[in-house]
């Protein structure tokens, strides 16, 4: 009896709501949508998870299209001259400011910060920018040595997240260990 009395609320609560029911599910990505972004440097790199240059409106209306559902913004306030994080939250994406200003926030602490935010959303398609991805694999670098990668592969990685000029102040900050 306990059974059909269940069976039926459930039938029930189907008949009030129509048949009609959200079901949270990640939504698949469509790389064929990011690769039309035209995002300068762009990379994929596992699990969805993309660095690149600092997109415009258009670009990020993509990557809504396309399934993004983060993207990481690595650039300092004072950069910025339009509301990024508006138009990101407008199309149901979550943005996320990680400040670097240059040079002197390439730091270990940042660096865990970003990993965090990336660890943190896992499994989910991630964008995380800067001006031209070089900040962003600055940190990755030095992610990548915190987590045991000697030296030269730690860069190596930095390199292929977009650094380029800040490699003497990454080898600085790593060196200064």
């Amino acid at each position: 009896m306990k059974l059909i009395n269940q069976l039926c609320t459930g039938l029930f609560i189907v008949a009030l709501s129509g048949g009609h029911f959200a079901v949270a599910a990640e939504r698949a990505v469509n790389t064929e949508i990011i690769k039309k972004t035209d995002i300068e440097n762009l990379v994929e790199h596992s699990n969805h998870v993309y660095s690149g240059a600092q997109p415009n409106a258009e670009q990020i209306k993509l990557l809504s299209q396309a399934g993004v559902k983060h993207v990481i913004n690595l650039r300092a306030f004072s950069e910025q001259t339009w509301d990024e994080g508006e138009l990101v939250r407008s199309l149901g994406m979550n943005y996320h400011t990680l400040p670097i200003a240059g040079a002197k926030d390439v730091t270990v602490e940042n660096a865990l910060n970003l990993t965090n935010l990336l660890n943190e959303f896992k499994g989910e398609s991630i964008l995380v920018h800067c001006a031209s991805s070089n900040r962003v694999g600055a940190l990755i670098a030095i992610s990548a040595h915190e987590q045991g990668l000697d030296v030269e592969a730690a860069l190596d990685k930095g390199k292929r997240w977009g650094m380029k000029s800040l490699e003497p102040v990454v080898r600085e900050v790593i060196n200064d260990k």
